[in-house]
């Protein structure tokens, strides 16, 4: 399937903040990602979402202030959502925290 892009901005402290919507019969691939943590330190966890309470599918990423974090492209996904549920983040307390996300929805 094709590659897709999504930028966000996301503010400290949130739960579940959608990057990308589920789709049904489909599990979201991140492909690559890069996080930019803002002017104080934060925490930053991928998750796979489903109606409720998402689940995490990352290790949780401890940024300093305005520290970087890249997962680079290696032609294979870092991780995958479940099937039909959505990829979110969740941050901690600290900054804005903006990401830009590689990724491929796959059957």
């Amino acid at each position: 399937m094709a590659e897709a892009v999504v930028a966000a901005n996301v503010a400290a402290s949130q739960t579940d903040s959608s990057l990308v919507a589920a789709v049904a019969g489909a599990r979201i691939a991140v492909l690559s990602a890069v996080v930019k943590s803002g002017g104080t330190a934060t925490n930053v966890t991928f998750n796979s979402k489903p109606s409720g309470a998402g689940t995490a599918i990352s290790p949780l990423f401890a940024m300093a202030a305005n520290d970087d974090l890249v997962l680079p492209y290696t032609g294979k996904p870092w991780f995958y959502t479940a099937e039909g549920q959505g990829l979110t983040v969740t941050t901690g307390t600290g900054a804005t925290t903006g990401l830009l996300i590689n990724y491929r929805l796959e059957p």
